[in-house]
């Protein structure tokens, strides 16, 4: 490549604004069109100095005049700079399916088979649909001025806070504990997260639900659509608390009931364990 010559990844980080949100703006002012094995310039964007390079590894791509940098529409995009999920999650320390999931909570999009769809409310606070260049699914960026939202930022706050709090001096604490955003009540923060996580996905729950049987056993979570059992076994459990656990882990495996055993070290990567588990037994979740 010619030293005055740019990816349009490169470009995108030149301006310092996301590359998909490039891709779109491009495609937007007719610079660029999908085709089926990525994108082709039109003769707008021929005009505007783009050019074909091809490489081994990605295959043909376009490049730029380095000189488009100071280009008054690719200038504008500095000024209105969009922020994917996971750069709303940063500052909360949460990840960008968390952020999603919030954001679906909220009716601002929807979770389909071809990605995130934008909803009119969403759009309303500023989202912009676009599509992966590679993968083809579906996806939505917001513009900075959404941080502002007092909406979403209590929503991300009371999830980022979820299981981080001390709970004797926690203003979502009760009596008897911790309460989730569902309304649930938990005598423990690793049961919130858990709680939590099921919510935002999408999944129907109930908690504190008791088994199939004369004894009074109790699951931490259950999942009537799939006749799923969800416990947390904590490791400073009482004598008489791991006993209960290890006799319903028995009844499980007699009565052939779908079950799922969470520990505390998997509580801080519910969005990587949690899929695995729940795809089992078939849930399905957002």
């Amino acid at each position: 490549m010619s030293d005055d010559k740019v990816s349009t990844t490169a470009l995108a980080k030149a301006l310092e604004v996301p590359v998909q949100q490039l891709f779109g703006t491009l495609k937007d002012y007719d610079w660029i069109r999908k085709v089926a094995d990525g994108w082709a310039l039109t003769p707008k964007g021929e005009f505007e100095g783009g050019e074909y390079r091809n490489s081994k590894r990605y295959g043909r791509y376009i490049v730029w005049p380095v000189s488009l940098e100071e280009h008054p529409m690719l200038r504008a995009l500095e000024d209105n700079k969009m922020l994917s999920g996971a750069a709303l999650g940063q500052p909360h320390g949460l990840s960008g399916r968390a952020v999603n999931r919030v954001l679906a909570e909220l009716g601002w999009q929807r979770r389909d088979a071809h990605g995130w769809m934008l909803l009119p409310s969403g759009k309303q606070q500023g989202g912009v649909q676009l599509e992966n260049r590679q993968s083809d699914m579906l996806y939505v960026l917001w513009p900075e001025t959404v941080t502002d939202n007092s909406v979403l930022k209590r929503r991300l706050q009371e999830v980022a806070c979820a299981g981080s709090r001390d709970m004797e001096n926690d203003l979502f604490a009760g009596e008897k504990g911790v309460v989730s955003i569902d309304g649930h009540t938990h005598e423990r923060s690793e049961l919130q997260k858990i709680c939590q996580w099921l919510y935002l996905a999408g999944v129907l729950h109930a908690t504190r639900r008791t088994l199939p049987v004369e004894e009074n056993l109790v699951a931490d979570f259950f999942l009537p659509g799939q006749q799923v059992y969800i416990d947390f076994w904590a490791t400073d459990a009482s004598p008489t608390s791991l006993k209960a656990q290890m006799r319903r882990a028995e009844i499980y495996k007699k009565l052939g009931l779908n079950s799922i055993e969470l520990h505390p070290e998997d509580i801080e990567q519910l969005d990587d364990v949690m899929p695995r588990q729940l795809l089992k037994y078939g849930v399905q979740f957002s």
